[in-house]
């Protein structure tokens, strides 16, 4: 016999399923197939990078954005915003930390926990210029503006978690389908999409050999096609713009 309590969830398990119906109909099922994408690209990354410690790290940012599209799709707005903040979080932590073993083996003991502030800090952050000057000489200069996205949609995400007056205005009272939270969701996670993208090959790139970045290649190319530094690590070829 079902009680009231079971009765309560299975009712509210009833309303996400409807919820995650109307996430997948029409235009929408292309947005959510782009953003599911995303998994089976840090899944990559986490294959080429299988033998470094901080991996361990960006499976749980792995984790955490699968979480936050299974929230998205069920109408746990709040839910999917503070999971994508927390994969942002993570993966810049395992950039950080790739360089600190220390603070890795620290996080790894429950002695640490990851720092947002310290990651995106302009002068000694993982997007900072002397910071990816170790590692990618000639990304350096595009890093300030994949900081400045970072630091916005950090905020924006924060403002969800902290429950900001707005977030309760815009999220529905109900459990239902929302195109506004949605589509805001979709925006901030195509940012963070892109900046980790670029984090990560900003890292890891010119350390990889030639047949790990092949294996990354035509994802990278995807997500940072744009940038003429990427494509110079990648062999690509450089796109001329006539103005």
């Amino acid at each position: 016999m079902i009680n009231a309590c079971q009765k309560h969830y299975i009712d509210l398990h009833d309303r996400s399923l409807a919820v995650l119906e109307e996430s997948f109909t029409s235009a929408r099922v292309e947005v959510m197939a782009k953003s599911h994408a995303f998994i089976d690209d840090l899944a990559l990354w986490i294959a080429v990078l299988n033998t470094r410690p901080e991996v361990p790290v960006l499976q749980a940012a792995m984790r955490e954005y699968q979480f936050a599209l299974l929230a998205l799709s069920a109408g746990h707005y709040r839910a999917a915003f503070a999971a994508l903040r927390l994969n942002l979080e993570l993966s810049f932590a395992a950039v950080q930390w790739s360089s600190n073993e220390r603070e890795l083996r620290e996080w790894r003991r429950g002695h640490r926990d990851s720092n947002w502030a310290a990651h995106i800090d302009p002068e000694n952050g993982i997007l900072s210029k002397q910071f990816i000057r170790l590692f990618s000489e000639g990304l350096a200069d595009e890093a300030p503006q994949y900081r400045a996205s970072a630091t916005a949609v950090y905020r924006e995400c924060s403002e969800y978690v902290h429950g900001s007056a707005h977030t309760h205005r815009s999220i529905p009272e109900q459990l239902i389908f929302d195109n506004i939270s949605f589509e805001a969701w979709q925006e901030k996670a195509s940012v963070v999409r892109l900046t980790i993208s670029f984090a990560l090959a900003a890292r890891y790139l010119c350390d990889l050999s030639p047949p790990e970045r092949s294996r990354l290649e035509s994802m990278l190319i995807d997500h940072l096609g744009h940038s003429a530094g990427v494509r110079a690590l990648l062999g690509a070829p450089i796109e001329v713009t006539h103005g």
